[in-house]
């Protein structure tokens, strides 16, 4: 990872994504009663628009691997053999090799310029928002919510997460290759491309490690993006339900992280800190991944009642495909059995302590590989 002005070296990015609105609003204090017919349309709604979507910037490049944009560029090359034959017949030998000089990219976003699904969107967040809350006993963590033409900078002085709205979310990166062959010639290959974003929300913690403090730190983004359009309109509609789950429950993630790392003879390697960030992403998206499940009869299907159970279980099978999702099941039966309030509550006291129970509870076993064409 990139080196922080020379005095704090980033080791590990801890990202929280669900896998696959006009005016600036924050959740009510009081729960709403939920009408039966208000949401109906929304998962019609939902559904990808046909036309392409207008992106603008959300981020401004970094240089730093990343592995979706690499694997694009792999597929490019393998893709176009006229290209590699070109760079052979360049270097004058067909026994050439390769290596990364580098990758940039950035994140770009489509707004929601239809009013009706901004507007009914946001509406429905504000409602689920609230009724997650009032059953859970959280506090609300946000300091805004809306569908804007145009994202401001994150502001760090919020007293809150800012919950951004979007149509659609994409990743543009460059990518610089050099080749070489048997003598000491060399060529230069950049490759650039935009790549779909198939998580539709996501909350950063970034892990980094000072030298001049001896310490591991987490610092924030005060912002979460959340798509509006998904294949499933159920990953839409639970989006805001898990997001705030995962704001909600994160400082005691990122306590378990560093309890891990500080119990470390020596300063752990990058291996150790990203296996350690691994193990207990699959944690927590285990204990958020139950609650919201738990929640979903209440919050979701009563406010949209044409909802199929049936789009739940689809959305449960897809993520389990994937290895952060390896305890899901387990985190499901897990909440089951203790109930919403005190999950939260055992997981707020002792992470670890639940972290051996799902492990060691009726264990689901499930594929540690990606399905094509997706990613972690």
């Amino acid at each position: 990872m990139t080196d922080l002005k020379r005095t704090v070296t980033t080791y590990a990015v801890f990202v929280l994504v669900v896998i696959l609105f006009t005016a600036c609003a924050t959740p009510a204090t009081e729960r709403p009663a939920a009408r039966t017919d208000r949401f109906s349309d929304l998962p019609a709604l939902l559904s990808p628009p046909a036309d392409a979507p207008d992106y603008k910037a959300l981020t401004d490049y970094k240089d730093d691997y990343e592995a979706s944009a690499h694997s694009a560029s792999i597929d490019y090359l393998n893709a176009n053999p006229k290209l590699v034959q070109r760079i052979q017949n360049d270097l004058g030998c067909k026994e050439i090799q390769w290596r990364l000089s580098g990758i940039s990219h950035r994140v770009l976003y489509a707004p929601e310029r239809r009013k009706k699904v901004a507007g009914l969107f946001t509406d429905y967040c504000q409602e689920a928002i609230t009724d997650t809350l009032h059953r859970t006993g959280l506090a609300n963590p946000y300091h805004s919510i809306s569908a804007p033409d145009q994202v401001a900078p994150c502001d760090s002085t919020d007293p809150g997460v800012n919950a951004i709205i979007v149509r659609d979310l994409a990743r543009e990166y460059e990518a610089h290759y050099r080749f070489s062959g048997a003598t000491q010639k060399t060529i230069d290959v950049d490759l650039s491309g935009r790549i779909p974003l198939n998580e539709v929300g996501s909350y950063v913690s970034y892990l980094e490690y000072s030298p001049a403090e001896h310490r591991w730190r987490f610092t924030h983004d005060h912002q979460t993006v959340w798509k509006c359009t998904a294949q499933n309109p159920y990953t839409v509609l639970m989006t805001p339900l898990e997001e705030t789950l995962h704001i909600s429950l994160r400082k005691y993630t990122e306590r378990a992280i560093l309890a891990s790392l500080d119990a470390e003879k020596a300063p752990a390697s990058a291996e150790t800190v990203q296996a350690t960030v691994d193990d207990w992403l699959a944690v927590e998206e285990a204990v958020v991944g139950g609650l919201v499940y738990k929640l979903a009869p209440d919050v979701v299907l009563k406010r949209v009642p044409g909802l199929s159970p049936d789009l739940i279980q689809a959305d449960i099978a897809t993520k389990t495909q994937f290895k952060k999702y390896r305890m899901l099941r387990n985190g499901i039966d897990w909440v089951e059995k203790h109930g919403l309030k005190e999950s939260i509550h055992r997981y707020q006291q002792d992470p670890a302590a639940v972290r051996d129970r799902l492990i060691t509870d009726s264990p689901h076993c499930t594929t540690d590989s990606h399905p094509p064409g997706k990613g972690a």
